[in-house]
């Protein structure tokens, strides 16, 4: 669980590394001068012609795109889509086997 959770975080720490305007230089930049010169919005120009796009682009925009989702994920407290679990408060039972005394009116242990 914990490797994965590295692995996310790695990935989306890579993708926030690569800026916006690298992706128009790097591995797109063929395709958005082949496909979007002059456009303004270079994203969805290439979404437009994604099944035009050369292989290296797809392959870049996939990588980000899984970052992105890896990152929001991540941002909201979740992981594979469950939320993430941290220590849990003690029960009546737990407290009582600690030798703490229950506070019924706000329902925690102390």
């Amino acid at each position: 669980m914990r490797g994965k959770t590295m692995k996310h975080f790695t990935v989306a720490i890579i993708a926030l590394l690569i800026p916006a305007t690298a992706l128009a230089a790097g591995e797109c930049r063929k395709d958005r001068h082949k496909f979007c010169r002059g456009e303004t919005h270079i994203r969805a120009c290439l979404d437009a012609h994604e099944s035009e796009l050369s292989e290296a682009c797809k392959a870049q925009r996939e990588a980000r795109a899984g970052a992105k989702k890896n990152t929001e994920e991540s941002a909201m407290g979740k992981e594979e889509g469950h939320a993430q679990t941290g220590p849990q408060p003690l029960t009546r039972q737990d407290c009582k086997t600690a030798g703490m005394k229950w506070n019924d009116q706000s329902n925690v242990c102390g």
